[in-house]
């Protein structure tokens, strides 16, 4: 790919082994302009903005750290609309909701994970064009519809209850406790459904058997999968991956940060 056709990245961390990880994982398929704290990546802006697609932003940095810089960004016009991502060791529950809160699109967890990386990176950038795209085709505010259901398949009847918890003002909710049920859902309600999320480890039926027979039947078109799994083992996150599962993440989950998700997957499909 030409360098003038690459989406441009600004990754603003001060340590510089984690600026050149980043640089090394993205750069192939992006072009990477580095921050070394908040002041120096609004300098940066204040130059490029017009070509930045995405920012990767660490929160604690000397100088001017990452809540200070987001909240200049977000209050800048020609800021406002870049997606922003947290890279960060911080692991306070109060800074993940705070950074969500104030414009932040996701959180990802250092030490980074390459895939989860290029993944998360892709997908934002996707979405983002999508709903600008989506805005300027709209001459009037879409109709309100009635909200489509979210599958919840978990073995544990506690996970299932905080994520149903979490959802059911939004969306509908349907149960499922293995596999099994959960192709049964998938089929009485194919084209209702808007999200699947997924455990994997589950009796009777598990999620990978489940995620290929529902290929196989046609019951996963258009509907993205998110897996909340405690599986760890590269040989099995690199089978889930191979299944077409959209998103991995991590038991134990934040249920804020799952909610985010979900939201930014639903509106990925819909404006695909």
């Amino acid at each position: 790919m030409d360098k003038r056709e690459k989406k441009t990245i600004l990754i603003v961390e001060d340590m510089g082994m984690n600026r050149q990880l980043l640089s090394v994982i993205l750069g192939q398929d992006y072009n990477i302009l580095e921050a070394e704290n908040g002041l120096e990546a609004l300098e940066v802006l204040e130059k490029e903005h017009s070509s930045i697609a995405l920012i990767m932003l660490d929160i604690i940095m000397p100088v001017m750290d990452g809540f200070t810089f987001l909240e200049h960004a977000k209050n800048t016009e020609e800021y406002k609309e870049i997606p922003i991502i947290f890279v960060t060791a911080e692991t306070y529950k109060e800074n993940v909701l705070k950074g969500l809160e104030n414009g932040v699109c996701d959180v990802i967890a250092k030490p980074f994970d390459p895939y989860l990386i290029t993944h998360r990176v892709g997908q934002l950038i996707q979405l983002t064009e999508g709903q600008k795209r989506k805005r300027v085709g709209q001459a009037h505010p879409a109709k309100q519809k009635e909200p489509g259901f979210v599958l919840i398949v978990d073995d544990a009847e506690m996970n299932r209850v905080i994520l149903k918890e979490m959802l059911h003002e939004k969306y509908r909710i349907l149960e499922a406790a293995d596999g099994e049920e959960a192709l049964g859902h998938l089929a009485a309600h194919k084209g209702e459904i808007e999200a699947v999320l997924l455990d994997i480890i589950m009796p009777v039926m598990d999620g990978i058997e489940m995620m290929g027979k529902a290929q196989n039947k046609m019951l996963l078109h258009d509907v993205p999968v998110i897996a909340i799994t405690a599986e760890s083992s590269p040989v099995k996150m690199q089978q889930i991956r191979d299944l077409g599962i959209c998103e991995i993440i991590h038991k134990p989950f934040d249920p804020t940060v799952i909610e985010n998700r979900i939201n930014n997957m639903i509106e990925l499909f819909t404006v695909k």
